[in-house]
């Protein structure tokens, strides 16, 4: 049971401290006028009701103590309630479900079914896109197939060699990836296979005997050895002899060296001056300066460059021989060349030394030419592999282009690898998103029809609604069923007697006549007939929020005496039966109204749980302020007419000096209830069952009388009820009264006189 509220910060109540509610009992009586600020406490009651997802952030201040959704059910009757059971159908003008929850089940299969669709969409969507996957995955695959079988043109001109599958380019792509499979040996260049090719298969292959003369080879490399030594090695004549020194200063050594042997045959003549210089002792001094050692030296340098040249030309014709057998590309030609100006060069450059040999030289050695001697070797080798395998080294050609082909496919298949598995990988996600757009599929349609099986039947509140509507004098329609949408049964208003449902009249109920039996239904809920709720265990807090408001006084006395069987008290023969609900699936009751007759009505204390309070709402410059009380706030005329006629009976004695007062008292409470609830001159059936011959007939007429006359208007019998009235005893006049309320208003009597009456 929630025991207290603080209302703050929306709509007229105090932002800053809200305005506090405390001592809330069972019952709770809000009275207040139109704007007063009572239906903002019944929808903060309503808000607490829904998800947090649903509730009202303009309610985020307000605060309560003692409600426990897992304890409480709240229901609330306002204007919103009647909007949400009577739905009316956009198609079907007049027609309305009458269940606030086979509503919301209405909608939320709508709701469901839209899913369905959604979900449909959805796999429409992954379906085209695992279509768009493989019609791109086709292309690729076939742009991949056509690039690998395109490789094989680079062989086109290999006539001769016959490639795998030359029809069939699917299969030529799984020969390609198969040997991806395993790391592919050294490739070969074209340049490489091309001269294979020619070899093999163009050429005439033949075995070639020679090949470079190794003996030859390391014996110049040995002479260039030697060679070079002396090349380093600066030779010159004896320096102790006098004419050494004028030979050095004029670097003459050379230009004296070839003039000995002018002197030698021009005697004593100069052969540069032709003067008469020429004497014993003057060759003596130059055969000195020219001595033995120098002319070894000289001699070994002229003996080796004699040898090299030699040595050369037998290694130059082993080359050329093998040219004239082996040339491939003209390697061995060119080599031939290049060996024979290298070696000229090497014998200019020893000749240079022995003519000026005091200056160091080097020649070029061999080995420069190693690696072109090493490939002709090289390229004899494999020629005659060639020759002595040839089977086989065609063999080893067709695989080589076989990996050839597969290399230059490496990329594009490994690329279209990855790009299939990012294929295979987006389809299988797609495949599962339908897998579960499928499962939402059956989940919703199982939901549809689990949501079905969950609407409540209606058709007892529908019999209890007409029975009442018929009872209360409303027999100009009654709720009839149309049709079941989704198990969900809906009704339409129709005239009794036919079965016309082409023209509804729905639309043409006043709002107090859709209000009402809005509020029978609500009743209905209160008692527990919505079999919806999943809330057996729970203890229903109702609130009732101006439920009179556009309603005649006939269905507000209905309306009264209903909610007051909601508040009724479980007994009277202790207290806590008295403070205790007799429907005790019932927990708490708010009733909120500004209608001052049904506020004095349903909070009279006659039966109902004596657990109440009375609070008192009045807005002051704009702003809402609530007092409360156990008494009822407000007290009129017609209760004091009561009180005074209740008070009198307990205080009855025999004398008759009363009477008048009695009487009036009576004429007057009859004339305001009749008034009240509309039954005019309808209540003279209080008479019809009367015996006119009884004592007490005429003073019932006198009673009644004041129905169809003011009381202060006089009427020819008048003289008559005045005596009978005057002489009877004043319980008489009390039995009268009461045998009155019997028929226009038993169960009013009986609250306001705090009495039951016998069957």
């Amino acid at each position: 049971m929630i025991t207290s509220l603080n209302i703050k910060n929306i709509a007229t109540y105090d932002a800053v401290n809200g305005v506090p509610i405390n001592d809330l009992k069972r019952v709770n009586f809000f009275f207040g006028f139109n704007g007063s600020g009572k239906s903002t406490i019944g929808k903060y009651l309503h808000n607490l009701s829904l998800d947090t997802n649903s509730q009202n952030s303009d309610f985020n201040q307000c605060t309560h103590v003692g409600y426990d959704e897992t304890q409480h059910q709240i229901l609330t009757f306002n204007e919103d309630f009647i909007e949400e059971n009577f739905v009316t159908n956009s198609d079907l003008k007049g027609v309305f479900s009458l269940n606030q929850s086979n509503a919301i089940i209405d909608q939320q299969i709508k709701d469901e079914e839209d899913n369905v669709e959604n979900f449909k969409k959805q796999i429409d969507k992954y379906k085209a896109k695992i279509g768009a996957i493989d019609s791109d995955k086709s292309t690729k695959q076939t742009n991949l197939v056509n690039h690998c079988w395109n490789q094989r043109k680079t062989f086109d001109s290999f006539t001769k060699v016959r490639l795998a599958y030359p029809g069939s380019s699917s299969n030529h792509l799984t020969e390609v990836k198969r040997l991806l499979q395993n790391p592919l040996r050294t490739i070969s260049t074209i340049t490489n296979l091309t001269e294979r090719y020619q070899s093999l298969y163009e050429k005439e292959l033949k075995e070639i005997q020679i090949s470079v003369n190794a003996k030859v080879y390391w014996e110049l490399r040995k002479l260039e050895e030697k060679i070079n030594t002396l090349l380093q090695e600066v030779i010159v004549g004896n320096e102790d002899v006098n004419i050494s020194g004028l030979i050095q200063t004029l670097n003459s050594r050379n230009w004296v060296e070839q003039g000995l042997d002018y002197i030698e045959s021009s005697g004593s003549t100069c052969p540069f001056c032709q003067q008469e210089t020429i004497d014993a002792e003057l060759r003596e001094q130059f055969s000195k300066f020219f001595d033995e050692t120098y002319k070894e030296k000289i001699a070994e340098l002229e003996a080796l460059k004699t040898s090299y040249r030699e040595k050369a030309n037998v290694f130059i014709s082993n080359i050329s021989q093998i040219q004239n057998e082996f040339n491939p590309q003209n390697k061995v030609s060119n080599l031939v060349i290049s060996l024979s100006a290298l070696f000229d060069d090497n014998v200019d450059i020893i000749s240079y030394k022995i003519e000026h040999s005091n200056e160091k030289k080097t020649i070029t050695s061999l080995h420069a030419k190693k690696a072109a001697l090493s490939e002709i070797i090289k390229l004899i080798k494999d020629n005659n592999e060639l020759f002595s395998d040839l089977d086989a080294n065609k063999e080893t050609l067709l695989n080589d282009i076989w990996n050839y082909i597969a290399n230059n496919c490496r990329d594009e298949i490994d690329g279209f690898a990855d790009r299939e598995a990012k294929y295979d990988s987006i389809k299988e996600l797609a495949g599962h998103l339908k897998a579960y757009y499928y499962g939402k599929i059956t989940a919703a349609k199982q939901n549809i029809e689990t949501l079905r099986n969950q609407t409540a039947d209606t058709k007892e509140a529908v019999d209890y609604i007409n029975n009442i509507l018929k009872n209360a004098g409303f027999a100009g329609f009654e709720i009839a069923e149309k049709d079941k949408v989704n198990n969900i049964s809906r009704y339409y208003l129709k005239r009794p007697q036919t079965q016309d449902d082409s023209e509804p009249i729905f639309k043409t109920l006043s709002e107090g006549e859709k209000n009402f039996i809005s509020f029978l239904y609500f009743y209905r809920l209160c008692l527990g007939t919505d079999d919806l709720q999943s809330n057996g265990n729970k203890k229903k807090i109702i609130v009732i929020d101006d439920p009179v408001s556009s309603l005649d006084s006939q269905a507000l006395f209905i309306i009264t005496t209903l909610i007051r069987e909601l508040i009724q008290r479980k007994g009277s023969s202790n207290k806590p039966d008295k403070r205790s609900f007799l429907n005790q699936n019932i927990s708490q009751v708010f009733i909120l109204t500004h209608n001052f007759y049904f506020y004095k009505e349903v909070s009279f204390e006659n039966r109902i749980c004596t657990h109440h309070y009375h609070f008192n709402l009045k807005k002051t410059a704009n702003s809402t302020s609530i007092n409360g009380q156990h008494e009822r706030i407000i007290k009129d005329d017609y209760s004091l007419l009561w009180s005074s006629l209740k008070e009198t009976k307990e205080n009855l004695h025999n004398g008759s000096t009363n009477n008048i007062f009695i009487s009036n008292t009576m004429r007057r409470i009859i004339e305001s209830y009749v008034n009240f609830i509309g039954l005019g001159t309808d209540s003279w059936s209080a008479l019809l069952n009367e015996n006119k011959d009884l004592p007490n007939y005429y003073i019932k007429c006198a009673f009644i009388s004041t129905i169809n006359d003011e009381s202060h208007k006089v009427s020819a019998l008048d003289g008559i009820y005045y005596q009978k009235i005057i002489n009877e005893q004043p319980q008489v006049l009390f039995d009268v009264f009461l045998s009155i309320f019997k028929t226009i208003g038993k169960e009013h009597y009986e609250m306001m006189m705090d009495e039951q009456i016998a069957a």
